[in-house]
């Protein structure tokens, strides 16, 4: 921590004392001098010895009353210091308190981070642990229910859980992002590929809803490829695309990417969304990328409204984002003409992907290749149980439940498994602790069993620890069954 500076008045005393000091000093050489010009001028005079010794006393009671004036003049200066180096230890002693006091307050906010961390990482945890079932059944039931009507009934509760989760991950990745503990990943992807993939997505969903066409014009090498966080590249394209067709009521929405510069080594790449809509006020434009701002637009001619739904993070956690990982980010506006949203990112440039490496994994039906392996579940909560049994059954794993740790692990020692699912938060001895366990068990081959951990939470360091325990995979809630058997499958299949 930084140390209090001197203030003002404290560096105005000290020039004083530093001014009074060689005041005195001065004087006293002037003083001298004076004596000894004076005695030689006296010795110089053509005059008797008694008008000498007139002479020289009067010179000395001169010099005698001029030495007490002096030291007169020092002890009031001497006065004068320590009466300002009082003041100097009296303004000592205040900035010492008051570096307690920071310290203490830098403590206090410390703890309310950590509190505030956990309180994320709890509320994150309460909410997608049902989510989990919500979106889990959904998607079983939707992929066997035939009547129309229905299936619209269990559309509204998917997208409805959806924007939930979605909220829950806003205000979690805004929270890491302000504290500075988001960390990027850095893996090799097609950039093309992101960008059509991503498009492709809300042209089939939402801007379909709305007879909006999503145009891309990619002036790109379709084998670009780069290193980099693809995910979080996804995040800012979809953040930025939905809100374009959101507040786009009729014409068409557009993705440019192109290359503003290429050394060989590493690429700017410049992504523009661009929307046909209502636009953006002028006074508002400057506000768009703050956190929980919401712009409103009313236009009575029109009948338009710039709608409020959300966090208002969204922007914000772009902005954050693409600063994260060195890029700008920029906004203009016409009111009833649109927006255009262009940001640039760095991004290093590794050799060309096979085409396999980037291949999208076809829709599975069946996952065959888990038909009658072995799983053992440990998970506590009822209804993630039911759901977990379901999605199991259904691809032909042959599977134990326990609902502690302790009992996961009697199972372990009885029975031959392929893999475990286990939950972090289960009683007794939770996810965690028992990976280290069974990777300290002796017999090799049992010790060396894939777990794959399942938890609500996605505080990072929390993630970090799990893995160090033992466990080769963390898969956190809420999750789609094909990401499900898609890891079984990567470590039995």
């Amino acid at each position: 921590m930084k140390r209090a500076k001197l203030s003002f008045s404290n560096i105005i005393l000290i020039i004083a004392c530093l001014v009074v000091v060689i005041s005195i000093l001065y004087l006293n050489v002037i003083n001298t001098r004076n004596i000894i010009t004076l005695k030689a001028s006296i010795d110089t005079l053509q005059i008797d010895h008694h008008s000498k010794d007139k002479l020289y006393k009067t010179v000395f009671k001169n010099a005698v009353n001029g030495k007490d004036a002096i030291q007169k003049l020092f002890w009031v200066s001497l006065l004068i210091i320590l009466l300002i180096v009082a003041v100097l230890l009296f303004n000592v002693y205040k900035m010492s308190n008051y570096e307690n006091d920071i310290l203490e307050a830098r403590e206090k906010a410390v703890k309310m981070a950590q509190v505030k961390s956990r309180f994320l990482s709890n509320m994150s945890h309460e909410i997608r642990s049902p989510l989990t079932a919500i979106m889990g059944f959904t998607e079983l039931i939707d992929k066997m229910e035939t009547d129309h009507e229905k299936k619209n009934f269990l559309y509204a509760i998917k997208t409805s859980s959806e924007h939930l989760l979605s909220t829950v991950n806003d205000v979690l990745d805004f929270s890491k992002l302000d504290a500075g503990k988001l960390k990027l990943e850095n893996q090799p992807f097609l950039i093309s590929n992101a960008i059509e993939e991503v498009s492709f997505a809300l042209a089939s969903t939402s801007a379909a809803k709305k007879n909006i066409s999503v145009n891309t014009h990619i002036q790109l090498d379709k084998k670009l490829t780069v290193s980099g966080d693809l995910f979080r590249l996804k995040q800012i394209l979809y953040n930025l695309l939905s809100n374009a067709i959101k507040f786009t009521e009729k014409g068409k929405v557009t993705v440019q990417a192109t290359l503003l510069g290429n050394t060989g080594k590493s690429v700017v790449i410049k992504i523009a969304v661009i929307d046909s809509g209502i636009g953006i006020p002028n006074d508002q434009i400057k506000t768009v990328f703050e956190e929980f701002t919401q712009v409103t637009n009313i236009n009575t001619a029109h009948e338009t409204r710039r709608s409020i739904k959300g966090t208002g993070l969204g922007l914000s956690i772009c902005k954050l984002l693409v600063e994260l990982q060195g890029g700008t980010i920029a906004v203009a506006s016409k009111l009833n003409e649109g927006s255009i949203f262009t940001f640039t990112i760095p991004y290093e440039v590794v050799p060309q992907m096979i085409e396999k490496e980037v291949e999208v994994l076809a829709d599975k039906n069946f996952y065959t290749s888990l038909n009658k392996k072995r799983a053992l579940v440990i998970e506590d909560n009822d209804v993630n149980i039911m759901l977990l049994t379901m999605l199991l059954k259904k691809v032909g794993i042959v599977f134990d439940i326990a609902k502690d740790g302790d009992t996961g692990f009697a199972l372990f020692e009885a029975n031959p498994y392929d893999i475990i699912l286990t939950d972090i938060n289960v009683p007794k001895l939770t996810g965690d602790e028992l990976a280290m366990i069974i990777r300290e068990y002796p017999d090799p081959i049992k010790s060396a069993i894939p777990i794959v951990g399942l938890t609500a939470t996605i505080v990072q360091d929390d993630l970090d620890a799990y893995l160090v325990s033992g466990i080769n995979e963390v898969m956190v809630k809420p999750f789609k069954q094909d990401q499900l058997y898609q890891l079984i499958e990567k470590y039995i299949g």
